[in-house]
């Protein structure tokens, strides 16, 4: 009778078992909400579940799919700048100073896979952004998410790969509330029209670095600023080839302020290279220091006792 249970219990522990693993799975792909579109040559692009859409009563959706064009990504996401410090001695002596959130080669990058996940996005979802930077030894990138709500682009960043992050000496990963800092704005033409209109949503916990744009004022400053981009934007009816207009020379501020971001940037390699090599000599004065004090205990002389005389 024993034999018989004991034959009887293994199938349905098996089964159980099966059936455990099949559960374990399904909850795993359901707590998966990311879904990648674009990952090339380090760039990461996808979009996944918005928290800030149910911390509202009642839950706000996003106005997804979004039907923006690469070219209305590149002007909205060009005025964007950001500030923040440096984790490492370099950063203490820096006064921040706003850059550009992407450059004019990650623009052009990212703008279409952007563009592509906001029409595939739907009203409970935002897009993700990665751009990682082999050259940092601290892993540092670019990262954040955007979604479209109350006619407004929502902007969040997570890490930028200027800054580098805080040193902890023990591998640990990144802390979520450390933001570096920063802080995003838009250059001065925008300024006004980014912020007439737009509704701030209520952000995830350690979303901290966020900004909303009114995405038909940008566009509209952008027209006005950049004619030669809102002319590629908007179409046109076909005309008989004209003489291609010269292409204005950057202005002199637009030169000096190069200049000096290059100067910087020259700057902090000094610096870091410095803190480098002051390093390595500590080091060296370290071990030169430990093998003096061997030295020394090993040449030491024992002490010797006088022997005692004994008495007749």
């Amino acid at each position: 009778m024993m034999k018989r249970t004991s034959r009887t219990r293994e199938p349905r522990m098996l089964a159980f078992a099966i059936g455990s693993l099949s559960l374990l799975l399904s909850g795993c792909q359901l707590f998966s909400t990311e879904r990648v579109i674009f990952n090339e040559q380090g760039i990461r692009v996808g979009v996944e579940t918005d928290p800030s859409v149910n911390r509202s009563s009642p839950p706000a959706m996003n106005e997804h799919p979004g039907h923006l064009t690469p070219q209305d990504i590149q002007m909205l996401l060009s005025p964007v700048r950001v500030t923040g410090w440096s984790g490492t001695v370099v950063g203490w002596f820096d006064q921040p100073r706003p850059i550009p959130l992407f450059d004019d080669a990650e623009l052009h990058a990212i703008a279409r896979p952007i563009a592509d996940a906001l029409q595939q996005s739907s009203p409970t979802q935002r897009v993700l952004f990665y751009l990682s930077n082999p050259r940092s030894p601290y892993g540092d990138a670019t990262s954040g998410a955007l979604f479209l709500r109350h006619q407004s682009l929502h902007l969040v960043v997570t890490d930028h790969k200027a800054f580098s992050k805080a040193d902890t000496a023990g591998g640990d990963e990144k802390d979520l509330r450390d933001t570096k800092g920063m802080t995003l704005s838009l250059m001065r033409p925008y300024q006004a029209a980014g912020s007439q209109g737009s509704r701030e949503p209520d952000w995830a916990p350690f979303e901290r670095v966020h900004l909303s744009m009114n995405v038909k004022d940008v566009l509209a400053q952008a027209n006005r600023s950049l004619p030669g981009i809102a002319a590629a934007v908007q179409p046109k009816p076909v005309s008989p080839p004209a003489q291609p207009a010269a292409a204005p020379e950057p202005s002199e501020a637009a030169q000096d302020l190069r200049l000096q971001l290059r100067e910087l940037t020259q700057s902090n390699q000094d610096l870091r290279d410095r803190l480098n090599r002051q390093t390595e000599q500590l080091q060296q004065l370290q071990d030169e220091l430990t093998k003096l004090r061997r030295d020394s205990e090993t040449a030491r002389p024992k002490k010797s006792f006088p022997k005692k005389s004994i008495a007749p």
